[in-house]
């Protein structure tokens, strides 16, 4: 049995995983030694920067043994993007980076609601301004709507109700959670931002989710109301946010994810008060999100080797024949 690993970070410890269970693991530098290492490859574990047309096609063509791909992250979008070859089976970081990319989403919507950056602008310049007080604002009692209730978007849940906030899970069914103070269909979605307070986008990116908040979506939203993004920037229309902020339709965003990515230096959005950009760093918390990946391969590399079933299994549908 044999793995091909290839990703940015964590190389060495998962090829230790793999050398735990006697599977020989194989480390790809470049594009050109992953698709040379196809050949002999049962699974391939793999970042999915690196997932592009010319590997699926590499892939169908080059590939017999191939049954696993494994992502090394919760979003895969490029995988269903491109499509896979049918006959394998996917799965990504299951709620392994949950709940740094909760924490994340809920400091920058605190740090909006506490105007956190306002503060941090008088401080540069040795100003002590208690004028911001009467703009501070507070979680207890808000209403924020969660868009997309999966692994992140309940850890986020389960923080908010610890500050005192309602939760508003937006999904696809609008199936009740107990973690939610209430659910809504997707299908709701404007009638829902139109009675919160923020709204936080954590739903993965597909076809369907594309541009899902656009210029109609916001401007359902509530002028002081504030827009988190921790899922993917397609997501989210970014020229029709950009204007909602900076028309005062708005009261705030916080991004992590953006579209383009990584946010281009002469973008409009950098120059707005009201808009904290981080650099798609949700995930990131030390070595614990990556004792969580490495512990889920772990275990799943021991179904594997004993035909049993897999955890955090996605569904991507198979690429076209055409393509194989």
């Amino acid at each position: 049995m044999r793995i091909v690993v290839r990703t940015p970070i964590l190389a060495e410890r998962l090829t230790a995983v793999a050398a735990r269970h006697g599977v020989e693991a194989v480390v790809a530098a470049d594009a050109e030694a992953l698709h040379a290492e196809l050949g002999n490859a049962d699974a391939l574990w793999l970042w999915p920067g690196f997932y592009d047309v010319a590997l699926v096609e590499a892939l169908a063509r080059n590939a017999p043994r191939l049954r696993w791909l494994q992502v090394l992250t919760m979003g895969y979008d490029p995988v269903v993007a491109f499509g896979a070859p049918a006959g394998l089976t996917i799965t990504n970081a299951g709620d392994s980076y949950a709940p740094t990319v909760a924490e994340h989403a809920v400091a920058t919507l605190l740090a909006l609601v506490r105007r956190l950056p306002e503060m941090q602008a008088s401080a540069s310049t040795s100003s002590w301004d208690q004028s911001v007080a009467a703009r501070i604002g507070t979680l207890n009692d808000a209403t924020v709507a969660v868009l997309g209730f999966g692994n992140i978007g309940k850890e986020i849940a389960v923080r908010l109700r610890a500050l005192g906030a309602r939760v508003v899970a937006i999904t696809r069914t609008g199936r009740s959670d107990a973690l939610a103070d209430e659910s809504i269909p997707v299908a709701q979605l404007h009638d829902a931002l139109a009675r919160v307070d923020a709204l936080i986008v954590a739903v993965p990116l597909d076809a369907t989710t594309h541009h899902l908040v656009d210029a109609a979506a916001l401007a359902a939203l509530r002028p002081h109301a504030l827009v988190v993004n921790i899922a993917r920037g397609g997501i989210v229309d970014g020229s029709a946010l950009h204007d909602a902020l900076a028309n005062g339709r708005l009261g705030g965003a916080a991004l992590d994810v953006t579209e383009p990515e990584p946010l281009p230096a002469d973008h409009a959005l950098w120059k707005l008060p009201n808009v904290i950009i981080t650099p798609h760093v949700a995930g990131y918390g030390g070595d614990v999100p990556a004792r969580r990946v490495l512990a889920l391969l772990d275990r799943n590399l021991g179904h594997f080797v004993n035909g049993e079933p897999l955890e955090a299994v996605v569904h991507v549908a198979p690429v076209p024949a055409a393509s194989a």
